[in-house]
């Protein structure tokens, strides 16, 4: 059987399409590709390529030529990088060699802002969180413990573009309603409180069609603290926790209220903070004691007689907390 001939050089046999190998890739168009020009936000690096984008240039490269595999030699200039692209092509299942081709192209980088850094630092915002503490103001030690939290509870579109200190607390400025929100749910869980919200219209955003709202959520801890005194159905307890729950102990009883049950006791005003002048807390020595009551001597040198309350075992010698409270003495 005759071997049938290019028909373009007539030299070779033909095995692609009547052409030799050689003359059949001759016909694939040269690789060409036009400058290009990319922004990059001088704030958090992003790039822009129809989009902005979290990646290296090299992605923004191989996703504008579409030629993953190709040998990429990227040089760094004033304005830009000047890119050598080799890439080897297979382009018909009855070559026996690919095609070697090459290129070189310029991108251009301009500094620039995303739409993210640009609200940040133009001090845009959606939504004010305010933090207080019922009928008290926040402690150094409370701000910095909510202000770590606030800031975990920032997801990747979340931005804060201002915090402003004030005398009876913390106003966190968000990018979102959304995002307030989401920190005050935080904050209720982990720590208690109450939320509330209110919104008011700033504007119509006419392509949507709807207007444009901004939100302040005030999230209130709770007036109670770890530590105060209070006075509930005329016992003297010691606030444990007052987080979920307001959890009370003295050295006989302990009550757990949830918040709902706190409220109503104090609309009876079975319940109440005492001042840190309304009392007296000592450790006070036991100097004698009987099987039902013991002697006491508080720090004036004073002899105490108090009744032991059932369960508690008392030891001659030894200190335990006594708080003093309208002439009577309580065990804490």
């Amino acid at each position: 059987m005759t071997d049938i001939m290019c028909y373009q050089c007539g030299k070779h046999r033909a095995v692609i399409d009547g052409l030799c190998e050689s003359c059949f890739l001759d016909k694939e168009p040269p690789l060409q590709f036009k400058d290009i020009k990319i922004r990059r936000c001088t704030e958090c690096g992003l790039l822009f390529y129809e989009s902005w984008q979290n990646c290296t240039l090299e992605h923004i490269i191989r996703s504008y030529t579409r030629l993953p595999d190709a040998l990429l030699q990227i040089k760094e200039e004033d304005w830009g990088v000047s890119v050598h692209l080799s890439v080897e092509k297979i382009v018909h299942p009855a070559q026996t060699h690919p095609l070697m081709q090459e290129t070189r192209f310029r991108v251009y980088i301009k500094d620039s802002l995303c739409d993210h850094c640009a609200k940040m630092l133009s001090g845009y915002y959606q939504a004010i969180l305010q933090v207080r503490r019922e009928n008290n103001i926040l402690t150094n030690e409370e701000r910095d413990l909510i202000s770590q939290r606030v800031t975990h509870s920032l997801r990747e579109d979340d931005f804060i573009s201002r915090i402003t200190e004030r005398k009876e607390g913390t106003d966190y400025y968000f990018s979102s309603i959304n995002g307030a929100k989401r920190s005050a749910d935080m904050l209720k869980t982990q720590l208690g409180g109450t939320i509330k919200e209110s919104y008011h219209t700033v504007g119509f955003d006419e392509q949507k069609g709807s207007s444009i709202s901004r939100g302040t959520i005030l999230f209130s801890l709770h007036k109670y603290q770890k530590g105060d005194i209070v006075v509930y159905r005329d016992s003297v307890f010691e606030v444990k926790d007052a987080s979920q729950k307001l959890t009370l102990e003295n050295a006989t009883d302990k009550k757990v209220l949830p918040w709902k049950k706190v409220e109503i006791e104090e609309n009876k005003n079975m319940i109440s903070i005492l001042a840190s002048s309304q009392y007296e807390l000592h450790s006070c020595q036991v100097i004698d004691a009987s099987p039902s009551s013991i002697i006491l001597l508080n720090p004036d040198y004073e002899t105490i007689y108090l009744e032991i309350p059932k369960g508690i075992k008392v030891k001659t010698g030894k200190k335990y907390p006594i708080l003093f409270f309208k002439e009577r003495a309580y065990w804490m």
